[in-house]
């Protein structure tokens, strides 16, 4: 069997995908063509590459430590906005390393441009001055006549360094600096689209079927705790009914309950692969994915 899959953005959930793609080769599933947001955009590229999921696995428990690089002079920055009364914080990481970590480890497998990348691949980050989306694609998108374009005139571009459009994809809001790539100042795609499925229906081939991975809503009645929690659990809030209409476009949804899990939990790693792994094996062994 072949399949699309749509790796949506969550942070440290996100290695839950290493799992599900571990699974699927296990079950002799192909993959022809794959989409990330965020966090889902890192597992996309490297698999993309050419590097395995366990390599993937060995990658992320190597550099997770190093992607949040906090920017040293907050305090002095926090210091000078009680003086001045300006805010001049943009965010509480660069994101540097991230593109750093990514155009390393890419470059081992010879591949700096998304147009290299072995498998059709889709990533999206969005505008923070105009809120459009901008897809990054390894190759040409189809375009139905009769299709509705339900993400408002999105702009595709097919030639930029893997690292760059990691790095836009992941730039989550207060937590990252946007990235500026040409015309367009970007931030995480999950803004807007964090499970990107409607775009990988367009980079398919063969009209195979589409998978997509989603982190269920954030549940409970658990307090933010500080004010990354706060800006997460309203970033879930505000994007859960965006992305519904995205999801349902899929053939298949793998659902995976994480509520618990912070965004840059980076402890919970292990946890995530396998929770991936485990759920995407029951998706398969209960027949909710016809595999034959």
């Amino acid at each position: 069997m072949q399949l699309g899959v749509a790796l949506s953005g969550g942070g440290a959930k996100g290695a839950a995908h290493i799992g599900i793609l571990k699974a699927l080769e296990e079950a002799n599933i192909k993959i022809t063509c794959i989409s990330g947001t965020s966090s889902g955009s890192i597992v996309a590229a490297l698999y993309s590459c050419g590097y395995s999921p366990e390599e993937i696995y060995y990658i992320f428990k190597k550099y997770c430590r190093y992607i949040t690089d906090y920017d040293k002079l907050i305090p002095f920055k926090v210091l000078g906005t009680l003086f001045t009364g300006r805010i001049n914080l943009k965010s509480v990481a660069k994101g540097n390393n991230i593109e750093c970590i990514v155009n390393n480890v890419c470059y081992k497998k010879g591949k700096i441009d998304i147009a290299q990348l072995n498998l059709p691949c889709a990533i999206p980050a969005v505008d923070i001055a105009n809120g459009q989306i901008v897809y990054f694609c390894s190759r040409q998108v189809r375009m139905d006549r009769n299709e509705t374009v339900f993400d408002d005139k999105p702009e595709y571009v097919y030639h930029e360094r893997i690292s760059n459009v990691v790095r836009a994809s992941t730039a989550f809001p207060s937590i990252f600096e946007p990235k500026r790539i040409g015309k367009h100042l970007l931030v995480d795609g999950g803004v807007r689209v964090n499970s990107p499925v409607t775009v990988l229906k367009r980079l398919r081939e063969n009209d195979e079927k589409i998978l997509v991975i989603h982190f269920e809503k954030s549940g409970g009645n658990n307090l933010p705790k500080n004010i990354i929690d706060t800006a997460v659990k309203s970033f879930d809030i505000m994007g859960h009914e965006i992305n519904e209409w995205q999801i349902s476009q899929a053939d298949y949804i793998v659902d995976i309950e994480s509520s618990n899990i912070s965004l840059l939990d980076v402890s919970k790693i292990d946890y995530m692969a396998n929770l991936g792994y485990k759920v995407m094996w029951k998706y398969l062994n209960n027949g909710i994915i016809d595999i034959k």
